[in-house]
């Protein structure tokens, strides 16, 4: 193990003690974590349902594609070219190869929509199970409150000396 895996295995034992040591702060930490876990899930949701709409446009477009080249591959039929006739069936088959190629994108896109669904629900859920207490609605700060805003203050300020004396070593 190197200097820097020691330094980090470290620094890394000493934030768990203090935390264990203020679960107020780690509650707090658990919940910023959450919270922009929460926001990147919606944001990835966002992405996926455009993504979704996109290839239901796409697949839409490519039936009526492949609808316009059946009905021309019925005229050149009725005509007699062939040449025409092997033409309309090689532009139907891309085409329809096109279609499910879109159809099988749009299967996993939705299946992942489902799955980011889910995630989300259990980040809303976690995040209101590690909700720190919340003061009255009101803005005036009780005596309490204003006692731990100065204690987090005090405790953030140690944290901080805590990480410049491990850097020193």
């Amino acid at each position: 193990m190197g200097w820097w895996d020691e330094l980090e295995a470290s620094l890394t034992a000493k934030l768990d003690d203090f935390l264990r040591a203020h679960p107020d702060l780690a509650a707090e930490m658990e919940q910023d974590t959450l919270a922009e876990q929460e926001t990147q899930t919606r944001q990835l949701l966002q992405q996926l349902q455009g993504e979704t709409q996109t290839l239901e446009q796409k697949i839409l477009a490519t039936g009526e594609q492949i609808r316009l080249w059946h009905e021309r591959l019925a005229l050149a039929e009725r005509a007699g070219r062939q040449d025409l006739i092997h033409a309309a069936k090689m532009r139907q088959g891309i085409l329809m190869t096109q279609g499910n190629q879109y159809w099988a994108e749009l299967t996993v896109a939705k299946k992942r929509i489902q799955q980011l669904q889910a995630l989300l629900t259990q980040i809303q859920s976690k995040r209101q199970q590690v909700q720190p207490p919340t003061d009255s609605s009101s803005g005036y700060q009780t005596p309490d409150r204003v006692e731990k805003e100065f204690r987090n203050l005090e405790l953030e300020r140690e944290f901080e000396q805590l990480k410049r004396d491990m850097g020193r070593k």
